[in-house]
């Protein structure tokens, strides 16, 4: 197998159920082919950086394919010379072969342990991308880890790309994550809450990695994505897996919300009173009943809260989208 020629992502989905792992070398270093999907690139001189992205989680999100892809030709051809460890993950090729967001449930559910709650393909999956992350992390434990994890939405935003920064508790966040997002032309960021079984909050969680839910634009077929539109993204990938280090842009430019409130469907004949279409981050006035169901209804609390990731094609029991709010930049740069 030659490096130059090697296009991972063609390589991943003729072969989505069963690879044989193995060892290649390319200009600045050595490519482990761990499992299906798990590329795992390691350079001659490392920065001290652990580097994971993740793409693929829902089959469905093509754009950051495309753009990973790109970036590992480069890699393993010697357009580009890798810095740091990194591995790469296209998380769900059955699901991308079928071009569905996923097959039995919901991958991006499945981590931090809740696969034992679940029955589907995408159990055995998350199963093998926990210890992939776990034997990378833990190879170099002196390393600082990261996790950006790239994502695209089911509908579209009135910021085309945000970031969904994990739970951290009473921990700080990071400037300079921050700075990185704005340089990468992320548009608004949203803080979590609470827990989540998200893969990138796993990444946090259990390897202490500054680790993120990248959404960067809406969900398209293979072809149709226009990668010009994630270009300050892929300059700023591309400085980190060479240089080892994070471009950056004044913070401040983002936009950062809160969640104030998940909606959970409740009964069969849940409701979100919203158009088919209507975008991530879109605000209403205060009363407006936002969710009803014969269980009960959900009213705006105060005029501009805003509703993401809505969606009520799901089981009882499942987040049907959540309920955010602006906050205060003074009140966030306290924990920085």
């Amino acid at each position: 197998m030659k490096a130059p020629d090697f296009d991972f992502l063609r390589y991943t989905l003729e072969q989505p159920d069963q690879i044989s792992p193995s060892t290649f070398l390319f200009p600045s270093g050595r490519a482990h082919l761990e499992q299906v999907g798990v590329l795992r690139l390691e350079p001659r001189h490392p920065k001290p950086v652990n580097l994971v992205l993740s793409v693929g989680i829902h089959g469905n999100e093509t754009a950051p394919i495309e753009l990973v892809n790109r970036l590992v030709k480069d890699i393993l051809s010697g357009a580009i010379t890798l810095g740091v460890r990194l591995l790469v993950i296209i998380g769900h090729p059955h699901a991308i072969i079928r071009g569905e967001r996923f097959v039995d449930v919901n991958l991006n559910r499945l981590f931090d342990g809740a696969y034992d709650r679940y029955e589907g393909m995408e159990v055995d999956r998350a199963q093998v991308l926990t210890e992939q992350l776990t034997a990378f992390y833990d190879a170099e434990p002196s390393f600082e880890n990261f996790h950006y994890d790239l994502h695209t939405a089911i509908r579209g935003s009135r910021f085309e790309r945000f970031a969904v920064h994990p739970y951290v508790g009473e921990a700080q966040y990071q400037v300079r994550q921050f700075g990185f997002l704005a340089a990468a032309g992320i548009e608004a960021v949203l803080l979590s809450h609470q827990p989540s079984t998200t893969f990138s909050y796993h990444s946090y969680k259990h390897h202490n990695a500054h680790a993120f839910t990248l959404e960067l634009g809406k969900v398209r077929p293979f072809g149709e994505n226009n990668l010009k539109r994630l270009q300050k993204m892929d300059t700023c990938l591309r400085t980190l897996v060479t240089a080892g280090g994070l471009l950056q842009a004044r913070q401040e430019q983002l936009h950062i919300f809160s969640v104030v409130k998940v909606l959970v469907k409740d009964a069969d004949d849940y409701q979100l009173h919203i158009a088919s279409d209507e975008k991530n981050f879109t605000g209403f006035k205060q009363g407006f009943v936002l969710a009803s169901s014969s269980a009960g209804e959900y009213a705006i609390e105060q005029d501009g809260d805003a509703i993401v990731f809505p969606n009520t094609n799901l089981p009882i029991g499942q987040r049907a989208g959540m309920v955010v709010r602006k906050a205060n930049w003074q009140q966030l740069n306290k924990a920085w």
